[in-house]
């Protein structure tokens, strides 16, 4: 399935994972898996329907908001809006239940939809209150590292990316995010900018 994945071979690396499946049919990681395929093979509704899926069986479940929030990226904000008031149900749901970390992982969801919005001032202010919440979460300061690299405020990213090293389990498949991603961040913080000064 990786192999066909890396070949960009989606509709075959889908029929792997239906076959895994039905050998499998109470794993809920691999429908997550295919709808994540099918968005990139351009399948939206496919997708949508598939995380909704996941849902119906899970209602807590981050990653298939975070497909939603994905497939709602594509479709304009009016979708993105009513993904949050999903979300945000859920949360009062698991601060009721005392589901901490289930609440925090849906709040970062939150974050992420208005750094899409491009409301980086409102995303920074969620990081914030998260930090504040929980200092040793290394999460919102890898965030509010890639937002400020956006912004093009170099200084403050560092100081955000710094703390985020510091806290960062060794070994957490987080780590290998920073060294990955960065330049593509930079790239597409460059991008950001050129579209303006073309704009103005």
């Amino acid at each position: 399935m990786q192999a066909k994945m890396n070949l960009r071979k989606f509709n075959e690396a889908i029929v792997i994972i239906d076959k895994l499946i039905e050998l499998e049919p109470s794993n809920i990681e691999w429908p997550l898996f295919k709808s994540h395929i099918q968005i990139y093979n351009g399948d939206i509704e496919l997708a949508r329907y598939g995380f909704e899926g996941v849902l119906s069986r899970d209602p807590f479940s981050v990653e298939a908001y975070h497909g939603l929030i994905m497939v709602g990226a594509q479709s304009g904000s009016a979708e993105l809006d009513a993904i949050i008031k999903r979300i945000e149900s859920k949360i009062d749901k698991c601060k009721k239940e005392r589901m901490k970390d289930v609440a925090r992982d849906l709040i970062l969801l939150i974050a992420q939809i208005r750094v899409i919005e491009g409301k980086y001032t409102d995303a920074l202010k969620v990081y914030q209150d998260l930090v504040k919440e929980e200092p040793k979460d290394f999460r919102p300061y890898l965030c509010q590292g890639i937002i400020y690299t956006l912004l093009r405020k170099k200084d403050e990213a560092d100081k955000q990316f710094q703390k985020y090293k510091r806290l960062v389990p060794k070994g957490h498949p987080y780590t290998g995010y920073f060294d990955d991603n960065m330049i593509a961040t930079q790239l597409f913080a460059q991008k950001v900018e050129n579209e303006k000064m073309g704009r103005s």
